[in-house]
């Protein structure tokens, strides 16, 4: 289950007011105060979350335009003044008083200027030193936001219109429509700082989130695989016909989606800031979302494989990533474990046999479920020959969950193998999930050396965390350096490893965003060298039984 897991980015971008040499005007009750007067705005380049459609410099992610709403006032007896009256801004080089660095612009008589279409004129403006301090608002694309005044002249509200995020499969051949939204944080700007700059630091409201599944079962290939939703009564009694991959919540309404949301943005000037809630009627939620459908089984064998073999196909999907637009989480909502089962057929490569393995389970810790805007999320499900289904009736109690390998010493094979970050989860018993921080990559999760790899242990039926130790016992955790051949889970099983790497940390607090891990749950090692490394957590306690991961460094 990957962040890769979770790679996060804020895109913060800067929008400049400085002034040019204007006069205020004759009305001006303070204009020798002030040699330079034209409110201008600038922009530098920012960075923005992986997997936007728009990308590259501040201009190209707003595509190239802004809606600004500005009023000046005082707040000893409340009374504003509206300033910029719903005013667009367009991106141009050309240099202007309005537009001293050549970035954006929003003086000029009714036409189009770039993406900008301006239905009546706009003028310049200039600082009022006269006035006490100026409130300013943002958003982008300019068609989506409306604000609205209180009884005083301040900016009180927006509404916010084309909100849009994937939630159900889309085979229809068209995607859904997702405009890059834009909310800019309110900036108060007080009479000290009429000369400096103005900065908007801009968020994108949607997340981005895509699900890949991938095997590394020696001897055999997934031909087939199937995902359960999850319903009121618990799992549903068969798996999704059209093979889509499925994140289950227990909890409902825990996913949102929507063909063309809207929502409500309340503004506070105190300490300018703003609230963001969804219009409910807008959205559709479910304990369910779906992924990419893997038809074809999966034909992934590593977390680098192409988008279509790795996350599956979708009309909603972007094709060169694999990422999905989705609304976020609600924000009065807390985290929950996300939860993945399904059901695959394996086919032996020399085309011998094929074996059905059913009910097999996993879990996403709930420090990465929390789907935050302008984050991007990416969940990979390892599946190895450790994993926790069971090849014959799952409700016969004699027929035991794992897949174990034939072999001629007659090894038995534990049930566990995980991986998590960028974020990876096994499909194991217990979930191993493994994750580093900058994993994430176009091309996929690439872990690598000098910095710390953190994992966890969950039951993989509803995601609670278990308590990690340093001595032997259930919980029981070490990592193991296993050079640079690579092995899979089943190889420990069959021959334990025995290069112990002694800098493992269990430790109490880790924080993911809002997110605190707490009471041992997670530990930590930092790899020194490229290669293979195995995660052994103990399952039972007499006789000693084990379930391993393994992670690969470069």
């Amino acid at each position: 289950m990957k962040k890769l897991f979770f790679l996060a980015a804020m895109a913060v971008i800067g929008f400049a007011s400085c002034t040019s040499d204007e006069y205020l005007g004759e009305n001006s009750p303070n204009a020798s105060q002030q040699t330079e007067g034209a409110i201008n705005f600038g922009g530098g380049a920012g960075n923005i979350t992986r997997a936007t459609s728009n990308t590259g410099t501040v201009a190209q992610m707003l595509d190239g335009q802004m809606k600004i709403f500005g009023v000046k006032g005082e707040t000893t007896t409340p009374a504003f003044t509206t300033v910029f009256n719903n005013y667009k801004l367009w991106n141009t080089a050309s240099v202007t008083t309005s537009n001293p660095d050549g970035d954006w612009e929003y003086v000029g008589a009714a036409g189009t200027y770039g993406t900008v279409t301006l239905t009546a004129a706009q003028y310049i403006k200039y600082w009022d030193y006269g006035t006490e301090e100026y409130h300013f608002v943002a958003g982008s694309p300019v068609s989506c936001f409306t604000y609205t005044l209180d009884g005083n002249g301040d900016i009180a509200t927006a509404s916010v219109t084309g909100l849009a995020g994937h939630i159900n499969p889309n085979t229809s051949g068209t995607g859904i429509t997702t405009n890059p939204v834009y909310i800019a944080a309110p900036v108060k700007v007080v009479k000290t700082n009429y000369q400096q700059d103005v900065t908007f630091q801009f968020t994108r409201q949607q997340s981005f989130v895509r699900v890949g599944v991938f095997e590394n079962i020696p001897g055999y290939s997934i031909s087939a695989i199937s995902f359960y939703p999850y319903g009121d009564a618990g799992w549903a009694a068969t798996p999704d016909a059209n093979h889509n991959i499925v994140l289950a919540s227990t909890t409902a309404n825990y996913f949102r989606g929507s063909a063309n949301g809207t929502a409500t943005l309340t503004y506070e000037w105190t300490t300018p800031s703003y609230t963001f809630d969804y219009t409910a009627a807008t959205l559709t939620q479910a304990k369910n979302w779906y992924g990419g459908a893997l038809a074809s089984g999966v034909p992934a064998e590593s977390s680098t494989a192409t988008v279509a073999n790795l996350y599956g196909t979708d009309d909603d999907m972007v094709t060169s990533t694999g990422y999905f637009t989705v609304i976020p989480m609600a924000s009065e909502s807390t985290a929950q474990p996300i939860l993945i089962k399904c059901d695959y057929t394996l086919t032996a490569l020399d085309g011998s046999e094929t074996i059905n393995v059913k009910g097999a389970t996993a879990a996403i810790p709930a420090a990465f479920t929390k789907w935050l805007p302008n984050t991007s999320y990416t969940y990979l499900f390892k599946i190895s020959d450790n994993t926790n289904g069971t090849t014959g009736d799952p409700t016969d109690p004699s027929h035991p969950e794992g897949l174990y390998p034939i072999t001629f010493d007659a090894a038995v094979i534990a049930e566990t193998d995980a991986m998590k970050e960028g974020v990876i989860t096994s499909v194991t018993t217990p979930s191993i999930t493994t994750y580093q921080e900058g994993s994430v990559t176009a091309e996929g999760v690439k872990y690598t050396t000098g910095k710390p790899i953190y994992f966890t242990a969950q039951n993989d039926e509803d995601g609670t965390l278990y308590t990690l130790i340093e001595s032997a016992g259930v919980g029981y955790v070490k990592v193991f350096s296993l050079g640079t051949t690579a092995l899979t889970e089943a190889d420990l099983q069959l021959v334990p490893p025995t290069t112990d790497i002694q800098t493992l940390v269990i430790s109490g607090d880790k924080t993911y965003g809002t997110f605190t891990l707490s009471g041992n749950k997670h530990a930590k090692f930092v790899p020194t060298t490229a290669g293979y490394y195995g995660i052994r957590y103990q399952t039972a306690a007499s006789p000693a039984a084990y379930a391993y991961k393994v992670v690969k460094v470069e």
